[in-house]
């Protein structure tokens, strides 16, 4: 019997987190039934959250979570792209709350869309504009979408998730956690339907 929900923290500066949207995206396609039996709930966990200072992809806390994706990624015939600055995801993190309001597909779709543009296309989803245009290109309102990441709207939801995170001892991304167990790191579409379909 699958349980349910599943919540899965992650963070669009880790390819890990990217990697497991991107097979959780081809497992449903594929119609595994996990992923027709189980809630998927994804939730926010800042790696570098704003004030924290900006660093390279070089750097020596973020470029291992790249050179163990690589192999992963070539594996799955993905290839990583991502920019060269390491930016905050705060504003990114907002974007999918505004999505999830609108309707809970929006939000899985832009969270594709952002994972994608920062992991495989090298934008910088730590900008305004381009979070913009990622939602327009996903059907939310140019206006709207602008002055909802200017004001800081749903601040304060993702910063509930960081306490929430902080409260479950969350410290690494992605980890997907289920009744009482918890799973950290990267697995694949067949090793999550024996984690998750048991």
């Amino acid at each position: 019997m699958v349980r349910n929900p599943i919540d899965i923290w992650f963070d669009f500066i880790d390819p890990a987190s990217v990697l497991l949207m991107l097979e959780i995206e081809a497992a449903t396609t594929e119609g595994m039934p996990w992923t027709k039996e189980s809630e998927i709930r994804w939730l926010p966990l800042e790696l570098r959250p704003p004030g924290t200072p900006l660093v390279g992809i070089d750097a020596p806390e973020i470029a291992p979570l790249w050179e163990s994706a690589r192999p992963i990624a070539a594996e799955a015939g993905v290839e990583l792209a991502p920019p060269a600055l390491v930016p905050w995801t705060r504003k990114a993190h907002e974007l999918i709350a505004h999505g999830a309001e609108q309707d809970p597909s929006t939000a899985t779709i832009l969270r594709l869309a952002v994972a994608r543009a920062y992991a495989l296309q090298g934008q910088d989803i730590g900008r305004v504009d381009v979070l913009v245009q990622i939602g327009i290109e996903h059907g939310l309102d140019r206006t709207e979408t602008k002055a909802v990441l200017d004001v800081d709207r749903y601040e304060g939801a993702v910063s509930a998730m960081m306490s929430a995170a902080a409260g479950a001892q969350m410290t690494r991304t992605p980890t997907i956690v289920t009744g009482s167990q918890r799973f950290e790191g990267f697995h694949n579409r067949i090793a999550l339907g024996t984690l998750l379909g048991t």
